[in-house]
């Protein structure tokens, strides 16, 4: 009877095991969105809206960032860091609307392809210069590792420039009116930026590519004007459709290309 009831006892923690296995195992997750063009650090994943991610781990042997200027540790380009910024972002611009955010550039400085990296918010007396110049460190990284063949091989030297907030439209259309604006890694008469300004006054939400995306980029000047004439809209009573924006964004990107040859 001792020996019945051992077995019993057995047969029935197999069983609650395997059960316990399977329902992990075959639950559904979660989708995770993956990005082959934006090289986040080993083991890297976002848990929250259009962030999510998973890198693998080999995926960014090659890019490597060391030297220039001290980095401060809110800065570094980690899960931590990058998750608050977003976070701050999303939450100053709920408030304080587009006009206290800005769309955010880069560019090698040899080329005059423009490339969208993101945008940042800042509230209080902060000026965009001076968030500018404490997410540099964030944002010139995310810049790198977003396009990794175009930007990466000028990291450290990088140029940043900002248009308003959400003018990614007037950016496409060309619209002559809107300039871009170059930033600066340090500003005059501040020694240590991150004194200046805390970390809890500015927010950076950094684009990624779902898709294998192109990415949304534009030729400019060196002084941040629009090259080609302004692109006509059919309509200023309505925003355009999401096929008129693909098709908006391929006369965009092929004027791109044919300006590089």
């Amino acid at each position: 009877t001792m020996i019945t009831m051992t077995s019993l006892l057995l047969a029935a923690s197999l069983w609650m095991t395997s059960s316990m296995v399977n329902a992990f195992t075959t639950s559904s997750t979660a989708p995770i969105l993956f990005s082959t063009r934006c090289a986040l650090p080993k083991k890297v994943f976002f848990a929250a809206n259009k962030w999510d991610m998973l890198m693998d781990e080999d995926e960014d042997e090659d890019l490597q960032f060391v030297g220039g200027p001290p980095v401060p540790r809110d800065m570094k380009y980690n899960l931590y860091n990058l998750q608050k910024q977003r976070e701050n972002y999303e939450s100053m611009k709920a408030v304080g609307g587009k006009d206290i955010t800005n769309d955010v550039y880069a560019r090698d400085p040899e080329d005059d392809t423009f490339w969208f990296i993101g945008k940042i918010a800042r509230v209080g007396d902060v000026t965009v210069e001076k968030a500018m110049a404490r997410l540099w460190p964030m944002i010139e990284e995310h810049s790198a590792r977003l396009r990794p063949v175009e930007l990466y091989p000028r990291w450290g030297k990088l140029e940043l420039w900002v248009t308003p907030g959400d003018s990614e439209l007037d950016v496409a259309y060309c619209k002559p009116e809107l300039q871009f604006v170059q930033m600066f890694r340090e500003i005059d008469g501040e020694e240590d930026i991150s004194k200046a300004v805390r970390n809890v006054e500015i927010g950076f939400q950094g684009e990624l590519y779902e898709n294998n995306e192109e990415g949304f980029r534009t030729v400019r000047t060196a002084d941040g004007k629009a090259v080609k004439p302004a692109v006509t809209a059919t309509s200023t009573d309505r925003q355009p459709s999401e096929a008129e924006m693909d098709e908006l964004m391929e006369v965009l990107n092929s004027q791109v290309e044919a300006s590089s040859e």
